[in-house]
Protein backbone atom coordinates (compact mmCIF):
# COMPACT_ATOMS: atom_id res chain seq x y z
CA UNK A 1 0.00 0.00 0.00
CA UNK A 2 0.83 3.43 -0.29
CA UNK A 3 3.25 4.94 1.99
CA UNK A 4 1.40 7.04 4.36
CA UNK A 5 1.96 8.55 8.46
CA UNK A 6 5.65 9.21 7.05
CA UNK A 7 6.38 12.18 9.99
CA UNK A 8 4.45 9.47 12.35
CA UNK A 9 7.10 6.70 11.30
CA UNK A 10 10.36 9.17 11.12
CA UNK A 11 9.26 10.41 14.89
CA UNK A 12 8.69 7.14 16.91
CA UNK A 13 11.48 4.73 14.64
CA UNK A 14 13.67 7.44 15.45
CA UNK A 15 14.82 10.13 18.78
CA UNK A 16 11.30 9.99 19.54
CA UNK A 17 10.81 6.25 19.93
CA UNK A 18 14.31 5.89 21.87
CA UNK A 19 13.35 8.57 24.49
CA UNK A 20 10.10 6.36 25.05
CA UNK A 21 12.05 3.22 25.57
CA UNK A 22 14.43 5.18 27.73
CA UNK A 23 11.19 6.67 30.02
CA UNK A 24 9.41 3.19 29.70
CA UNK A 25 8.98 2.85 33.55
CA UNK A 26 7.78 6.31 34.11
CA UNK A 27 5.16 6.29 31.28
CA UNK A 28 3.80 3.04 32.32
CA UNK A 29 3.08 4.55 35.68
CA UNK A 30 1.37 6.95 34.14
CA UNK A 31 -0.56 5.14 31.42
CA UNK A 32 -1.21 1.72 32.90
CA UNK A 33 -4.33 2.51 34.97
CA UNK A 34 -6.07 4.49 32.05
CA UNK A 35 -5.30 1.71 30.32
CA UNK A 36 -6.82 -0.55 32.50
CA UNK A 37 -9.94 0.98 31.81
CA UNK A 38 -9.92 -0.11 28.61
CA UNK A 39 -9.03 -3.89 29.10
CA UNK A 40 -11.96 -4.15 31.76
CA UNK A 41 -14.22 -3.50 28.94
CA UNK A 42 -12.94 -7.20 27.11
CA UNK A 43 -13.79 -10.67 27.35
CA UNK A 44 -10.30 -12.61 27.80
CA UNK A 45 -12.09 -15.86 28.33
CA UNK A 46 -9.27 -18.23 26.89
CA UNK A 47 -8.33 -19.23 23.59
CA UNK A 48 -8.70 -15.11 22.10
CA UNK A 49 -6.80 -14.27 19.53
CA UNK A 50 -6.16 -10.31 20.41
CA UNK A 51 -4.31 -7.03 18.12
CA UNK A 52 -2.93 -4.45 20.38
CA UNK A 53 -2.40 -1.60 18.09
CA UNK A 54 0.04 0.83 18.90
CA UNK A 55 1.69 -1.34 21.34
CA UNK A 56 4.96 0.74 22.34
CA UNK A 57 7.18 -1.02 24.54
CA UNK A 58 4.54 -3.64 25.38
CA UNK A 59 3.46 -2.99 28.95
CA UNK A 60 -0.37 -3.87 27.72
CA UNK A 61 0.53 -6.40 25.37
CA UNK A 62 2.17 -8.51 27.75
CA UNK A 63 -0.30 -7.69 30.72
CA UNK A 64 -2.87 -9.13 28.77
CA UNK A 65 -0.84 -11.90 27.39
CA UNK A 66 -0.64 -13.56 31.33
CA UNK A 67 -4.34 -13.22 30.92
CA UNK A 68 -4.67 -15.86 28.28
CA UNK A 69 -2.52 -18.40 28.38
CA UNK A 70 -3.77 -20.48 25.81
CA UNK A 71 -4.38 -17.17 23.31
CA UNK A 72 -2.34 -15.31 21.60
CA UNK A 73 -2.04 -11.79 21.48
CA UNK A 74 -0.30 -9.71 18.28
CA UNK A 75 1.07 -5.99 19.65
CA UNK A 76 2.01 -3.74 16.32
CA UNK A 77 3.17 -0.43 15.94
CA UNK A 78 5.87 2.03 13.77
CA UNK A 79 8.15 1.96 16.41
CA UNK A 80 11.24 -0.43 16.05
CA UNK A 81 13.11 0.74 18.96
CA UNK A 82 9.92 -0.05 21.18
CA UNK A 83 8.84 -3.16 19.70
CA UNK A 84 12.43 -4.34 20.40
CA UNK A 85 12.64 -3.36 24.07
CA UNK A 86 8.83 -5.36 24.07
CA UNK A 87 10.26 -8.26 22.79
CA UNK A 88 13.14 -8.44 25.01
CA UNK A 89 10.71 -7.92 27.69
CA UNK A 90 8.13 -10.90 26.77
CA UNK A 91 11.62 -12.77 26.62
CA UNK A 92 12.35 -11.76 30.07
CA UNK A 93 9.36 -13.10 30.91
CA UNK A 94 8.71 -16.22 29.01
CA UNK A 95 5.75 -14.98 27.16
CA UNK A 96 5.08 -17.33 24.27
CA UNK A 97 1.78 -16.25 23.30
CA UNK A 98 2.84 -12.81 22.26
CA UNK A 99 4.12 -10.98 18.94
CA UNK A 100 5.38 -7.85 18.55
CA UNK A 101 5.44 -6.83 14.36
CA UNK A 102 6.34 -3.08 12.75
CA UNK A 103 2.97 -2.84 11.19
CA UNK A 104 0.83 0.69 10.46
CA UNK A 105 -2.89 -0.71 10.68
CA UNK A 106 -3.58 2.15 8.48
CA UNK A 107 -2.11 1.27 5.28
CA UNK A 108 -0.52 -2.44 5.73
CA UNK A 109 -2.67 -5.09 4.80
CA UNK A 110 -4.02 -7.40 8.10
CA UNK A 111 -5.43 -10.34 7.59
CA UNK A 112 -9.39 -10.70 7.50
CA UNK A 113 -11.49 -11.91 9.97
CA UNK A 114 -8.18 -12.77 11.82
CA UNK A 115 -9.00 -11.08 15.40
CA UNK A 116 -11.42 -11.48 18.73
CA UNK A 117 -10.61 -8.75 20.30
CA UNK A 118 -8.42 -4.87 18.80
CA UNK A 119 -7.11 -3.17 21.27
CA UNK A 120 -5.60 -0.19 21.92
CA UNK A 121 -3.64 2.28 24.35
CA UNK A 122 -3.12 5.70 23.51
CA UNK A 123 -1.85 4.37 20.20
CA UNK A 124 -5.29 5.09 17.51
CA UNK A 125 -4.96 9.11 17.21
CA UNK A 126 -2.40 9.16 15.24
CA UNK A 127 -3.44 8.12 11.60
CA UNK A 128 -3.45 10.25 8.70
CA UNK A 129 -7.03 8.66 7.78
CA UNK A 130 -8.64 7.39 10.70
CA UNK A 131 -11.51 6.25 8.73
CA UNK A 132 -9.10 3.99 6.50
CA UNK A 133 -7.31 2.62 9.78
CA UNK A 134 -10.66 1.73 11.64
CA UNK A 135 -12.51 -0.10 8.78
CA UNK A 136 -9.27 -2.16 8.32
CA UNK A 137 -9.56 -3.21 12.06
CA UNK A 138 -12.90 -4.14 11.18
CA UNK A 139 -12.10 -5.82 8.61
CA UNK A 140 -9.34 -8.01 10.23
CA UNK A 141 -11.94 -8.37 13.30
CA UNK A 142 -14.13 -12.07 13.09
CA UNK A 143 -18.00 -11.03 13.39
CA UNK A 144 -18.99 -10.52 16.75
CA UNK A 145 -15.23 -9.35 17.14
CA UNK A 146 -14.65 -6.50 20.23
CA UNK A 147 -12.89 -3.02 20.27
CA UNK A 148 -12.04 -0.93 23.14
CA UNK A 149 -9.44 1.49 23.35
CA UNK A 150 -8.64 4.13 25.48
CA UNK A 151 -7.69 8.12 24.20
CA UNK A 152 -7.42 11.61 25.20
CA UNK A 153 -10.12 14.40 25.62
CA UNK A 154 -9.63 18.15 24.94
CA UNK A 155 -6.33 19.44 26.45
CA UNK A 156 -8.12 22.48 28.36
CA UNK A 157 -9.19 18.65 30.43
CA UNK A 158 -5.90 17.40 30.78
CA UNK A 159 -3.51 20.28 32.20
CA UNK A 160 -0.15 18.44 31.76
CA UNK A 161 -0.58 19.42 27.92
CA UNK A 162 -2.82 22.52 27.97
CA UNK A 163 -0.28 23.94 30.72
CA UNK A 164 2.77 23.49 28.46
CA UNK A 165 1.45 24.77 25.23
CA UNK A 166 0.65 27.80 27.40
CA UNK A 167 3.87 28.19 28.10
CA UNK A 168 5.60 27.43 24.70
CA UNK A 169 2.80 29.96 23.65
CA UNK A 170 4.78 32.52 25.20
CA UNK A 171 8.14 32.11 23.49
CA UNK A 172 7.23 30.73 20.34
CA UNK A 173 4.59 31.82 17.87
CA UNK A 174 2.07 28.58 17.85
CA UNK A 175 -0.29 27.80 15.62
CA UNK A 176 -2.98 25.42 16.17
CA UNK A 177 -2.46 22.27 14.61
CA UNK A 178 -5.16 21.66 12.20
CA UNK A 179 -8.39 19.72 13.84
CA UNK A 180 -8.64 16.17 13.56
CA UNK A 181 -4.87 15.90 12.99
CA UNK A 182 -2.54 13.03 13.77
CA UNK A 183 -1.68 13.79 17.31
CA UNK A 184 -2.57 12.85 21.29
CA UNK A 185 -5.93 15.16 21.29
CA UNK A 186 -7.22 13.93 17.11
CA UNK A 187 -9.98 12.05 19.13
CA UNK A 188 -10.99 14.75 21.84
CA UNK A 189 -14.59 15.51 19.64
CA UNK A 190 -16.72 12.46 20.50
CA UNK A 191 -18.85 13.01 17.68
CA UNK A 192 -15.50 12.53 15.30
CA UNK A 193 -14.83 9.16 16.76
CA UNK A 194 -18.11 7.87 16.64
CA UNK A 195 -18.52 8.90 13.20
CA UNK A 196 -15.09 7.10 12.44
CA UNK A 197 -16.53 3.89 14.05
CA UNK A 198 -19.88 4.11 12.64
CA UNK A 199 -18.50 4.38 9.34
CA UNK A 200 -16.37 1.84 9.56
CA UNK A 201 -19.26 -0.36 10.10
CA UNK A 202 -18.88 -1.22 13.63
CA UNK A 203 -21.45 -1.33 16.44
CA UNK A 204 -22.83 -1.00 19.59
CA UNK A 205 -20.66 1.87 20.03
CA UNK A 206 -20.11 3.21 23.22
CA UNK A 207 -17.81 6.19 24.46
CA UNK A 208 -17.80 6.46 28.33
CA UNK A 209 -16.23 9.57 30.28
CA UNK A 210 -13.43 8.33 32.33
CA UNK A 211 -11.23 11.18 34.75
CA UNK A 212 -9.23 10.48 37.35
CA UNK A 213 -5.65 11.57 38.15
CA UNK A 214 -2.56 10.76 36.64
CA UNK A 215 1.34 10.87 37.81
CA UNK A 216 4.06 11.80 35.51
CA UNK A 217 7.47 10.73 36.04
CA UNK A 218 7.23 8.70 39.15
CA UNK A 219 9.85 9.87 41.84
CA UNK A 220 11.66 12.80 40.09
CA UNK A 221 12.01 16.08 41.04
CA UNK A 222 10.33 18.85 39.95
CA UNK A 223 13.08 20.07 37.29
CA UNK A 224 13.42 16.45 36.18
CA UNK A 225 10.52 15.74 35.28
CA UNK A 226 9.85 19.32 33.10
CA UNK A 227 13.26 18.14 31.13
CA UNK A 228 11.43 15.13 30.53
CA UNK A 229 7.98 16.29 29.46
CA UNK A 230 9.69 18.40 26.81
CA UNK A 231 11.58 14.73 25.31
CA UNK A 232 8.32 12.31 25.18
CA UNK A 233 5.44 14.59 23.77
CA UNK A 234 5.72 14.58 19.25
CA UNK A 235 3.51 17.49 19.38
CA UNK A 236 6.38 19.64 21.74
CA UNK A 237 9.08 18.32 20.26
CA UNK A 238 8.04 18.95 16.55
CA UNK A 239 7.38 22.53 17.54
CA UNK A 240 11.49 22.80 19.74
CA UNK A 241 13.23 20.80 17.28
CA UNK A 242 15.04 23.74 16.03
CA UNK A 243 14.82 26.26 18.93
CA UNK A 244 18.40 27.92 20.14
CA UNK A 245 19.46 26.25 23.26
CA UNK A 246 19.12 29.57 24.99
CA UNK A 247 15.35 29.53 24.41
CA UNK A 248 14.44 26.30 25.50
CA UNK A 249 16.34 26.76 28.40
CA UNK A 250 13.72 29.87 29.29
CA UNK A 251 10.90 27.45 28.09
CA UNK A 252 12.16 24.93 30.40
CA UNK A 253 12.61 27.52 33.53
CA UNK A 254 9.06 28.72 32.27
CA UNK A 255 7.45 25.69 33.11
CA UNK A 256 9.21 24.56 35.76
CA UNK A 257 7.16 27.46 37.35
CA UNK A 258 3.43 26.24 35.86
CA UNK A 259 3.92 23.07 36.90
CA UNK A 260 4.83 23.18 40.35
CA UNK A 261 1.49 23.17 41.77
CA UNK A 262 1.46 20.14 40.55
CA UNK A 263 4.58 18.14 42.17
CA UNK A 264 4.41 15.98 44.84
CA UNK A 265 7.01 13.66 46.44
CA UNK A 266 6.10 10.99 43.86
CA UNK A 267 5.80 12.97 40.86
CA UNK A 268 3.52 15.65 38.62
CA UNK A 269 0.18 14.82 39.85
CA UNK A 270 -2.57 16.06 36.94
CA UNK A 271 -6.29 15.74 36.50
CA UNK A 272 -6.62 13.90 33.47
CA UNK A 273 -9.94 13.02 31.19
CA UNK A 274 -10.12 10.28 28.56
CA UNK A 275 -12.70 8.52 26.22
CA UNK A 276 -13.08 4.89 26.73
CA UNK A 277 -14.08 3.47 23.55
CA UNK A 278 -16.09 -0.11 22.70
CA UNK A 279 -17.83 -1.07 19.89
CA UNK A 280 -18.46 -4.70 18.18
CA UNK A 281 -18.24 -5.80 14.60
Amino acid sequence: MEDKNVKQKEFWSGAGGDVWVNKQKEMDIMLNPLGQRAIDKLDLSNGKRILDIGCGCGATTLEIAKMIPEGKIIGVDISEPMLNQARKDALEMSLSNTEFVVQDVQTDEISKDAFDIAFSRFGVMFFEDSYEAFKNINNALKVGGQLSFVCWQEPLLNPWQSLSIQVIKQFIDLPAPPPKSPGPFAFEDKSYVEDILDRSNFKEINIDDNQEEIIMFSGKSLKEASEDYLTINPVVTEMLKNSPKELKEEILEALIIKFSDFHEDHGLVFPSATWIVTAKK
